[in-house]
């Protein structure tokens, strides 16, 4: 593998201003990876770059210049007619709204900026160095040039779970003195030095019934899988077994009507997990394509090689606690040569919406949402009383925020996380009292000015639940770009997100029918009778039994941690939770988590 021969580095850029203050740093980050430099009309550097290689495409109209960075299937003569359009009118939007992932970075007599993506797969970050201000996409970067460590308070944000409430969350970035930029928002360098940061995305409203979305979601995802597939002598899908990667499958073996397309599945050691038989289904209804299928006998589990399987990224990974089996899943994709790979992340929380859109639905219609109500109580194992009175009472952002800071080591109820305007942000048990107290300090105070991405309940839900999952499919997408095996997550396309967001939630989603917009969608360009599973499979199963192999190896990571030594976790209360993990029913995701927070602070701080 790549990474394993010493060879990777991961690819990075920065934006610099047209200043001569800016000329020692400029030459130094050249001097890095020997980087790609892009010149102000000054001939100052503007932008270095390294690593993107034809992923990095530029195009120039009268004043302004515009670099697209990532992926992203518009051809060369279509961006210039696009960034004429935008020299002429001002507008960049349109450069902005074009299908795929990247980065776009704009010069336009004298004013830089940079967006990222509406999702945080493609993030942005900022800090001044030498008293310049620049941009980059790699806050290790900039961490280095601004000559700071890792930000601890950060460290300890990223012991919440599932994350940090939407304030804390783009407050902070993993290093001191480096800023991040919130996804959907654009950092720009001003004429006379200064850095603004402003928001240029805004979620649509939904309002399309089922019917008048479909069309236009078959539309934007097919794009998506074929701009990403078309190409490649070989392209993979991660075929869980479900119905994201079901879709995935046929849009991809669809898009390559005359190549191969490899379908990996992991088996699982769950005898009641049906995960492998749905995708051996999907493969066999499908032409022209390979299904593997991992041995789970001879497949590393939840936990295994801790220490010794990890992946260097900016920031902790969710899936360090199963990184052995990312890296065995990794090999066979690379042995197979695969240069495209796609992957679901994303498809729960761009297609259905969180349940905090009951009330409103009973304004449209209050029988429909009544029979939503008792659906999704039935499927969560919770009462339609207790779900009906969460959504009710959720109140503003601001209440929702302070009585969240109130709760955050008291367990979930059901219903609260289900229809708050968030997932519940919950510290471990282990946390220390003196850092709850802290964050709860902090959380408190962010609330007193907090806005919601949306006015709307459930688009707020929606958008933060698809950030968090951006967040770790990031990661995921670095660890592949170190394998040689570049990843993709068409349902966090920027087309895609808003289709879903301005469906109507209730049209969306639907306690009796799965993922009604997503089967209406594709089922005309699958194969009959492919997207039919209605259960879905989890991996409780597979973390329980990992952590029971390796009870061992977790205990001697937590003792003398580096999360110990920064004084965030009790060392002795983990230790007793991982001892009484099968009966204490302590969530896996604190577990995990934590795993993440500690090999990676160890990895950043020897």
């Amino acid at each position: 593998m790549t990474e394993a021969a010493g060879t990777f580095r991961p690819p990075w850029f920065c934006v610099l201003p047209d200043d001569d203050a800016a000329g020692p740093l400029a030459r130094r980050l050249a001097r890095q990876d020997a980087a790609r430099t892009l010149q102000h009309s000054s001939g100052r550097p503007w932008l270095i770059a390294f690593g993107w290689g034809k992923r990095l495409r530029t195009v120039a109209a009268g004043p302004l210049k515009a670099v697209l960075i990532g992926s992203c299937p518009v051809s060369t003569a279509r961006l210039r007619v696009l960034a004429d359009r935008a020299a002429q009118t001002g507008d960049e939007e349109e450069l902005a709204a074009l299908p795929g992932s990247y980065y776009l970075v704009t010069s336009r007599r004298g004013v830089r900026s940079a967006r990222g993506d509406v999702a945080g797969l493609n993030r942005l970050y900022y800090a001044s160095v030498d008293g310049v201000r620049m941009i980059s996409s790699s806050p290790r970067h900039l961490a280095h040039e601004v000559g700071k460590g890792v930000d601890e308070r950060w460290v300890a944000l990223r012991l919440f779970a599932p994350h940090a409430p939407a304030p804390l969350l783009f407050s902070r970035s993993p290093y001191e003195g480096v800023t991040p930029v919130p996804p959907g928002h654009q950092a720009t360098l001003t004429t006379t030095g200064g850095l603004a940061v402003t928001r240029y995305w805004t979620p649509p409203t939904a309002a399309l019934p089922l019917e008048m979305a479909t069309e236009r979601l078959r539309d934007v995802l097919a794009k998506a899988v074929a701009s990403r597939t078309a190409s490649p002598p070989v392209a993979s899908v991660q075929l869980s077994g479900g119905l994201d990667s079901a879709a995935l499958a046929a849009l991809a073996a669809r898009a390559r009507p005359a190549s191969t397309t490899v379908l990996i599945t992991v088996g699982s050691r769950a005898a009641d997990n049906p995960d492998e038989r749905w995708a051996r289904r999907t493969a066999a209804l499908l032409d022209g394509v390979d299904h593997l299928v991992l041995d789970p006998g001879t497949y590393p589990r939840i936990f295994q090689g801790l220490e010794t399987s990890q992946f260097a990224l900016d920031e902790p990974a969710s899936f360090a606690a199963s990184a052995a089996r990312f890296r065995h899943t990794l090999r066979v994709l690379a042995e197979h040569g695969s240069g495209a790979h796609l992957n679901g992340q994303g498809g729960d929380e761009t297609l259905l919406a969180p349940l905090s859109y009951l009330p409103q639905a009973a304004g449209r219609s209050p029988y429909r949402a009544w029979w939503h109500l008792r659906g999704h109580a039935a499927l969560n194992r919770t009462s339609s009383l207790s779900l009906a009175r969460a959504a009710a009472t959720a109140g503003t952002y601001r209440q929702w925020l302070i009585r969240a800071a109130d709760r955050l080591t008291l367990p979930a109820s059901p219903a609260a996380a289900l229809a708050g305007w968030e997932a519940p942000p919950r510290l471990p048990p282990w946390t220390v009292p003196e850092v709850v107290r802290d964050l709860r300090h902090e959380l408190l105070a962010v609330a007193e000015t907090a806005e919601p991405v949306s006015d709307d309940i459930a688009t707020h839900g929606t958008v933060m639940r698809i950030r968090s999952v951006a967040r770790r499919a990031s990661l995921y997408r670095d660890a592949m770009e170190a394998a040689g095996v570049p990843g993709h997550f068409p349902y966090l396309d920027r087309a895609v997100i808003e289709t879903a967001l301005v469906t109507l939630p209730e049209e969306r989603t639907d306690p009796w029918a799965p993922k009604p917009l997503l089967t209406a969608a594709v089922a005309p360009l699958a194969p009959p009778g492919l997207l039919e599973r209605r259960d879905k499979g989890h991996y409780n199963h597979e973390i329980h039994t990992g952590l029971a192999a390796h009870h061992r190896e977790l205990t001697e990571l937590f003792t003398g941690s580096a999360l110990g030594k920064a004084g965030l976790i009790d060392e002795g209360a983990l230790r007793q939770a991982l001892a009484e993990a099968a009966t204490r029913r302590i969530p896996p995701a604190f577990i995990t988590e934590t795993v993440a927070v500690e090999l990676w602070l160890r990895s950043a701080r020897p």
